[in-house]
């Protein structure tokens, strides 16, 4: 009797991973990009310890509304699981960031980023520790 080779999906066998892209909607909005790159590395080892379970991977798009218009209205959209992989867009208006300072923008986005967050592991069912969640995100780096 021969039996058929067991394929496992190995991106899905070590820690979960997280990703933070972004579009940009104007020059100014390149400071939000670069908060997000700190966020998302301070996200990454709480990522870590999530079940891979049923998504292996987790990606937040962030659309940054600038002087050059809009992507459309706020929030979390366009929810996405393909072979392990959640995706979804983050909107997040325009906040006059040149006038803004980093902190004020980590504030900002740190908050929207939990939003997404919670949405996302609400629609895959996977169960975390807001409280937890929370406490990295108000840390200082």
């Amino acid at each position: 009797m021969r039996l058929a080779p067991f394929i496992v999906d190995v991106r899905c066998l070590s820690a979960m991973k997280f990703s933070l892209p972004g579009q940009l909607r104007g020059s100014e909005c390149r400071r939000v990009i670069s908060q997000a790159v700190v966020l998302r590395r301070r996200l990454e080892s709480w990522f870590a310890e999530l079940p891979t379970e049923p998504i292996c991977q987790l990606g937040i798009i962030l659309r940054i509304d600038g002087s050059l218009g809009s992507f459309g209205p706020p929030g979390v959209e366009n929810f996405s699981l393909i072979n392990g992989e959640l995706e979804c867009d983050l909107v997040v208006r325009d906040h006059d960031w040149a006038q803004r300072s980093d902190d004020e923008i980590n504030e900002i986005l740190s908050r929207e980023v939990l939003t997404a967050i919670a949405s996302c592991l609400s629609q895959s069912k996977i169960e975390y520790d807001h409280d937890d969640l929370q406490k990295l995100l108000t840390m200082d780096t």
